[in-house]
């Protein structure tokens, strides 16, 4: 029996030995789970500090973002109203620009029926400036026929001034020479 009790003894400290490395064995890979799962959260933690680094510039791009588009909004809607001002005031020139090209046709036409009363008038005062040229000949011919006939009449006048004078001496009571 002494023999049974150490082979027995030899035999639980085989078991307890099987026991120790099983338990040695299933610690290390309990260790390298622990290891490969610490890893695993050192990664996950770092990529979450990575992540929510990521987020607080992504947030801060949102608002600056938002904020360039309110401010481009904005400016949309000024350039609405400022393109509203200009088309009114593109409307309105336009209708002034029309308005003025009605006044303009007018006044063209009425330049040009006054350039042609004017050349009406120039041809008519050419006619009548040739007419007072004949006029004037005809006068300057009359008057040099009546220069003729008042100088023809001084003339006649002369010799019956002197005519009578002749026969005043000679009809004077002094008797004539012999």
């Amino acid at each position: 029996m002494k023999n049974f009790l150490q082979n027995l003894l030899i035999f639980f400290s085989m078991c307890l030995c099987a026991l120790m490395i099983y338990q040695w064995v299933r610690e290390t890979r309990q260790s390298k789970e622990i290891q490969s799962l610490s890893d695993t959260v050192h990664d996950k933690s770092e990529t979450i500090q990575g992540l929510q680094s990521n987020l607080r510039q992504d947030e801060m791009d949102i608002k600056r973002l938002d904020g360039l588009k309110n401010q481009l909004t904005d400016m949309v809607k000024s350039n609405q109203v400022e393109i509203a001002n200009f088309k009114k005031e593109l409307e309105k020139t336009s209708r002034e620009l029309d308005a003025s090209q009605r006044q303009s046709d007018v006044y063209k036409d009425a330049v040009d029926r006054a350039n042609e009363n004017i050349k009406i008038q120039n041809e008519k005062i050419e006619t009548q400036n040739e007419e007072m040229k004949k006029v004037a000949e005809e006068r300057n011919e009359t008057v040099k026929k009546f220069n003729k006939t008042a100088q023809d009449f001084n003339d006649l006048v002369g010799k019956w001034n002197k005519q009578q004078e002749d026969l005043a001496k000679q009809a004077t009571n002094t008797p004539a020479k012999k």
